[in-house]
């Protein structure tokens, strides 16, 4: 696999591409004024495996649907440098095998720039001799700490689009691409067991750094995984964007890494697209305020208010789940509806309002 890549690696001509990170607007912004989406425990995936995972899917899954950063936690098992998420009975994986996955999308699409964000139980040495074997040294992008980033297209340009980062500390004379992740960057807290846990406040790393990891996933609180259910709600658009613009505003701090769990689950993709300034399918014009109507307070504990631009005469409505279960089914009359869902789980809901041949629809999400 190693000599496959380097041939490929070889063979790649530098030029400059239409598109980065697809998208044409982003060529021109530094790295560290770009959003990625991060998969937390990138790993730690259903289908390959694991118990207990953050995942339904594994790595290449995740960066051909657009993820962009990937956080690795990794052991040393009798010599060989392993993934794994606290108990390596609940699955392992080399991280050679991972590093693999990355080195081949690489190769395959010569205009995307990623990162890794390590969680390191092993040494700079056992990291190395890893990506040494699987051909991918030539992509290492080295960033000197206080020096400007370069560009998308610049990385591109010089095909070094992997940016690594480590939580340990010990990187040494010819590993200036293993970057010590808190000298560079600053996050939010990571033990969040509810959506009311999540804070702007900042964890580890200094606030000066360039970099901003916004920790937006919820774990169980007594078993540690992650929650799909708690994924569907905080990665829908309104709440990812409305708190990942919060924390941009209130720490004039740029979130640079939108880091979640279940990637598939919610619009993450469409969030960062939106804070890169990327219209999008779903963006900031979301469904919720169509045709100058408004929703609030939308999350919301269970009590919703409609309000419409004018009196409705004659208007049904119909609320459903995300599983296309439907709630209520009534009409409404007047210029305001109070909407009662205190009842019923927590999670993501649609509100349809048909009035004679006008339809809206909203998105409401309770917590």
């Amino acid at each position: 696999m190693r000599l496959y890549l380097l041939i490929l690696i070889a063979v790649l001509p530098v030029i400059s591409f239409a598109q980065c990170n697809g998208h044409q607007e982003l060529c021109g912004k530094p790295y560290n004024e770009v959003a990625f989406v991060t998969t937390h425990n990138a790993f730690n995936a259903g289908e390959e495996g694991f118990g207990l995972p953050n995942h339904n899917f594994g790595i290449t899954r995740q960066l051909n649907d657009g993820v962009r950063g990937l956080m690795l936690d990794v052991y040393d098992e009798g010599g060989v440098a392993t993934v794994y998420h606290g108990f390596s009975f609940l699955g392992t994986a080399p991280l050679e095998s991972n590093l693999t996955e990355i080195g081949e999308f690489l190769v395959a699409n010569p205009n995307e720039i990623l990162t890794i964000i390590f969680e390191c139980y092993v040494d700079s040495g056992m990291i190395e001799a890893a990506f040494t074997n699987v051909g991918l040294i030539p992509f290492l992008h080295e960033q000197t700490l206080g020096e400007d980033w370069p560009t998308l297209q610049e990385m591109i340009n010089t095909n070094k689009r992997l940016v690594v980062f480590t939580d340990r500390n010990d990187a040494g004379v010819g590993q200036e691409w293993y970057h010590y992740v808190w000298d560079f960057a600053v996050e939010t807290g990571f033990t969040n067991n509810a959506p009311s846990d999540f804070s702007c406040e900042f964890n580890r790393g200094d606030s000066i750094n360039d970099l901003f990891i916004l920790n937006h996933f919820i774990t169980d609180a007594t078993i540690g995984v992650g929650v799909p259910a708690q994924a569907e709600i905080v990665n829908e658009f309104d709440y990812f964007y409305n708190r990942a613009t919060t924390c941009w505003a209130e720490k004039e701090k740029f979130p640079n890494f939108l880091t979640i769990d279940f990637h598939e689950l919610g619009d993450a993709f469409e969030v960062a697209d939106s804070i890169n300034g990327i219209p999008s399918s779903v963006g900031v014009e979301s469904i919720s305020k169509n045709a100058g109507f408004s929703v609030f307070p939308n999350p919301s504990k269970g009590l919703f208010q409609i309000e419409a631009p004018s009196s409705m005469a004659n208007a049904f409505y119909k609320v459903y789940r995300s599983n296309g279960q439907l709630v209520l089914d009534t009409n409404w009359k007047g210029k305001q509806l109070k909407l009662d869902l205190s009842g019923e789980p927590d999670g993501v809901y649609f509100l349809s309002v048909t009035v004679g041949d006008e339809y809206q629809a909203f998105r409401l999400i309770k917590l």
